[in-house]
Parts: structure tokens; sequence; C-alpha cells
């Protein structure tokens, strides 16, 4: 549908999910209003789609829930962001602290910083490999351990299936710790639900 995230037409899914222990699965990317970059704004430029579509919508989608005080409303309620990179996490949770400082006449009282939701225990982000080792290690030093999940992106032509796990198990900079909980604690914790039959 086209309606941002933080129209209340949505207040039934959310307290739907919460509910039923339902985690929110958001893909970044939708042909629908409103149009990520790329998608009519430059002539359906390809290029621009996947360079900055995902990491637009995500960054847009994460905003509204945050700024609407959707996670206040459903403390249990979980939320994950599919298929649109790592590498500007920290740098969005930081720019949402800040804006939410200077602008909150227009926000409802929340009860914590935009990062502290980031860092959970309500949301979740699936990480792109080639985003890199290194943008991997400082999302986890900026956000902490308790964010991020191991993904594939299977059958994407930036895929790195099969060599998927084994290039996270040789990036000998992130901490074991951090890596079980990239490749099994955190997912666990997103889709608990399932738990029990892993």
């Amino acid at each position: 549908p086209a309606l941002s995230l933080d129209d209340p037409d949505w207040e039934p899914i959310w307290a739907a999910a919460q509910a039923h222990d339902l985690t929110v699965v958001i893909h970044s990317f939708t042909m629908t209003v409103p149009y990520p970059p790329g998608a009519w704004d430059t002539w359906n430029n390809v290029f621009i789609q996947r360079a900055a579509g995902h990491a637009w919508n995500a960054q847009r989608n994460m905003a509204a829930l945050i700024g609407a005080g959707v996670l206040d409303r459903y403390p249990e309620l979980r939320l994950t962001s599919l298929e649109c990179g790592h590498g500007w996490l920290a740098f969005w949770a930081a720019r949402l602290d800040e804006q939410a400082e200077m602008s909150r006449h227009a926000l409802p009282p929340l009860k914590q910083r935009p990062s502290d939701y980031i860092r959970g225990p309500q949301y979740f982000q699936s990480i792109q490999l080639h985003e890199g080792e290194l943008s991997l290690r400082h999302a986890i030093e900026a956000l902490g351990e308790d964010t991020l999940m191991f993904a594939t992106d299977y059958p994407h032509s930036e895929s790195w299936f099969p060599k998927s796990v084994d290039a996270i198990l040789g990036w000998t900079s992130i901490l074991e710790t951090a890596r079980r909980k990239l490749l099994w604690d955190n997912a666990l914790r997103c889709y608990h639900r399932y738990a029990p039959r892993a």
C-alpha cells in the first residue's frame, strides 16, 4: 500500500504482530509510493535504484517507525529490515539522535534515543557481505553486537553463496562473541517464535 509506515492505518498490523509474537519483516525496496531514488525520478536507472534505493527506503522506514513512537507503543514488537546493507546504519542512528533532539516539537515523547531502539532488542537488520569486514566491524563497534544478522542474499548477484559463511568465519577482526550473534543468536532472538525448532 502507498502508506508511509508511520501512518495510523498500520496500527492494527503492529498490534496483531505483537499479539501473535510475529516479527515484521520489511523489505527495503518496493515499487509503491513513495518511490525510492532511481525508480521514476531518473527514468528507471537500475544503477541508482540498486545503489541508493535500498538504503534510502530502509532509512526512511526506520525514521518513520521510530519517529512515530511505534516501538514505544508496542514494546514487544520486533522489526527487521532486509536487503539494505549495514554500512550506513551507525551513521543513520547518530543522525536520527541529532534530528530527534532538534525536532522534539514534531515528535511524540520517545522513551529513548533513536539509536537505542536500533541497538535492540526490538530492531534487527541483515548484513550484506559485499560491504566487507571493516564496515561490519564499525557497525558492531558503534551499535553493539545485538542488531545485525547474517544473510546470504541468495540468489541475487551480490550474493557470495556458497562461500558466504566461510567469508564471515575468515573475518578475523570480528570477535567470536559478535560472530556467534551475527551467525546465529540474533536471528534466534529476531524470529524467536521458531527458536525451539532450530
